[in-house]
C-alpha cells in the first residue's frame, strides 16, 4: 500500500513542480508513435523473516526466489493486463522499446519482461529483486501490485521452477526459435489481454469478482471507443490523462 501511495505522490509532487514552472508533465504510455514513451516499472523482492528470497548465489536466485519469479512469469499475461492496461500500453509493448513483446525473464536483460536484477557490493544481496517492465501510469498501482504477488506467492506455495532465463532479445528471433524456446507474445489486443486477465484464477482471486467486473468493463468502454480511431488520436487523448 505505501508503494501505490509513494507512486502516486510522486506524481502529484512532478506535476505539482512542473506547473510552477509553466510546464505540463505526462506519463502517459505513449507520446507519439515513433517513441519508446514511459514506463513505471515494478521493482519487486520478497522476504521472509527479513531475508531477501531473490537474493542468491551469482546471478541467480534461490530456488524459493526462482519460484517467486516462475509464479510471475506464469500469470505474465494477466499481471500485465493490469500493470499495462490501456491501448497505448498494448502499442508499447514492442521490441526494441525496453518494455518487452515476450513473456520471459533474464538477468539484467533490458529486454526481458522480467528482468531479475541480482543484488550488488554496494546494496548487498537485500537489494536483489525482479523488474516487471510491462507496467506503466495508465494501470491502477494498487491493482498491479495485488496482481503481482498474487501470481509470485503461488508460484512459491507451489515449488515452481523457472526456465533458464535469457539474454537475448526473442524479437529478432524468427516465430520457429521463439516457438523452440517457448517465448510467447504477451497479449497485443484488447480482446487478448481480457481472455488473459479473465483466464487467471489467481489474478482473479486476488481482484474479487465485483472488481474484475469493473475493471473488464472499463477496459472493453475504451477498447470500442480507440476502435474507431487511428493510434496517433488515441494517443494523444492519453496523452494529459496520466
Amino acid at each position: 500500500m505505501t508503494a501505490a501511495d509513494d507512486q502516486l505522490l510522486a506524481r502529484q509532487t512532478i506535476r505539482a513542480a512542473a506547473r510552477a514552472h509553466g510546464l505540463r508533465v505526462s506519463f502517459a504510455p505513449l507520446v507519439s508513435e515513433a517513441t519508446a514513451g514511459n514506463g513505471w516499472h515494478v521493482h519487486a523482492s520478497v522476504l521472509r523473516d527479513g531475508e531477501n528470497l531473490l537474493a542468491g548465489s551469482g546471478d541467480r536466485p534461490r530456488p524459493e526466489g526462482a519460484a517467486f519469479v516462475a509464479g510471475l512469469l506464469r500469470d505474465l499475461p494477466a499481471i500485465a493486463a493490469i500493470s499495462a492496461p490501456s491501448v497505448p500500453s498494448l502499442a508499447r509493448l514492442r521490441p526494441g522499446y525496453f518494455a518487452s513483446a515476450f513473456a520471459f525473464w533474464g538477468v539484467q536483460n533490458r529486454e526481458a519482461a522480467l528482468r531479475y536484477v541480482p543484488g550488488a557490493p554496494l546494496p548487498g544481496p537485500q537489494g536483489a529483486n525482479v523488474e516487471l517492465k510491462p507496467s506503466d501510469a495508465s494501470g491502477n498501482p494498487y491493482l498491479a501490485l495485488a496482481a503481482l504477488f498474487a501470481a509470485g506467492l503461488a508460484g512459491i506455495e507451489e515449488g515452481l521452477a523457472p526456465p533458464e532465463p535469457i539474454q537475448e532479445d526473442p524479437g529478432a528471433w524468427t516465430d520457429a526459435e521463439r516457438e523452440r524456446r517457448g517465448v510467447v507474445r504477451l497479449p497485443a489486443t484488447p480482446a487478448e489481454q481480457e481472455a488473459a486477465l479473465t483466464g487467471c484464477e489467481r489474478v482473479r482471486a486476488a481482484l474479487g469478482e465485483q472488481r474484475l467486473g469493473a475493471f473488464v468493463a472499463v477496459r472493453r468502454s475504451d477498447a470500442a471507443w480507440a476502435a474507431e480511431r487511428d493510434l496517433d488520436e488515441v494517443v494523444a487523448a492519453h496523452l494529459w490523462r496520466y
